[in-house]
């Protein structure tokens, strides 16, 4: 079996799911994930074949988990973020190309540093993927990243460990402790939390719904910004005066969680889209 017979299968087995462009997407992340082929360059290995019985088991073998719905990222085990190849599992979410805008906005943004270290802390890091990004392009930074999920931190500390940064990561659950488990004079918190009301879940493809870590994803619809609430919360007793909190939000609630930050004394909040024209993300200023 060829590459370009294993890539009409994928067709083949995942019209049902996705449409055509989204197959040829799969497709080429799997071999570039696998092999390293790139998509300019298919025409040239096309005809590479699986080089044993074995191989070509693991390919219609993926190809299932394919066809059941499972994240390409999560059949081969690896995602592209900012530069980076990160492991990813079924304990960490994907990193979207969203989150690469949140962290190039606060790489490009120019902060009153006070300290000779720059200090940094990421709520709810899951794989890692924007403390090690951020960690990687500040080069006078501090990271510091909390997750309530153990097997999520272990993903985060190996993906920071294969690209050779350091971040301190600390097991913490938000809504139970108020931040004294926490590094206090920072200059940024930022954070991606759940945000997606528990109605919307119908409306999702089933390959988040099934595989991504829900406790990542879902809130209860009655409280859909608890976790912005608490990490605002803990902003104010953290964050050193003219430090910065950033979110990464839902565009339904993008208005109501600024007001949330202005009824608690932030300034110079800001919201701006993502690439597609969304309302995506916040950042307030503590100056008090």
């Amino acid at each position: 079996m060829t590459l370009a017979t294993l890539r009409n299968l994928f067709h083949t087995q995942l019209a049902s799911l996705y449409d055509q462009r989204e197959v040829e997407a799969i497709f080429f992340t799997y071999i570039n994930g696998k092999y390293g082929v790139e998509r300019y360059r298919f025409s040239l290995d096309a005809r590479q074949e699986a080089k044993s019985e074995s191989e070509k088991g693991e390919w219609m073998g993926d190809l299932e988990r394919l066809a059941r719905g499972m994240p390409v990222q999560y059949v081969i085990g690896k995602a592209d973020f900012f530069g980076m190849v990160l492991d990813v599992n079924p304990a960490v979410l994907i990193p979207r190309p969203e989150t690469e805008e949140l962290v190039d906005h606060i790489i490009n943004s120019k902060f009153n540093i006070i300290n000779s270290k720059f200090n940094i802390l990421d709520i709810g890091t899951g794989s890692g993927a924007i403390a090690i990004a951020l960690a990687k392009n500040i080069p006078n930074a501090n990271l510091w990243a909390t997750d309530i999920s153990e097997a999520a931190l272990e993903t985060a500390k190996k993906n920071a460990a294969r690209n050779n940064i350091e971040v301190k990561f600390l097991h913490h659950n938000i809504l139970k402790d108020e931040g004294e488990l926490l590094p206090k004079e920072l200059d940024i918190i930022v954070s991606n939390p759940p945000y997606i009301p528990q109605c919307e879940r119908k409306y999702l493809h089933k390959n988040v719904v099934n595989y991504e870590p829900n406790v990542a994803l879902f809130v209860p619809d009655e409280n859909p910004l608890v976790f912005y609430k608490a990490i605002a919360n803990i902003a104010i007793k953290n964050l050193r005066k003219g430090g910065s909190l950033f979110f990464e939000t839902h565009e339904k609630f993008h208005l109501e969680l600024t007001e949330i930050l202005a009824e608690l004394g932030f300034k110079e909040i800001k919201l701006w889209n993502d690439i597609s024209g969304r309302p995506r993300f916040t950042v307030g200023q503590r100056t008090f």
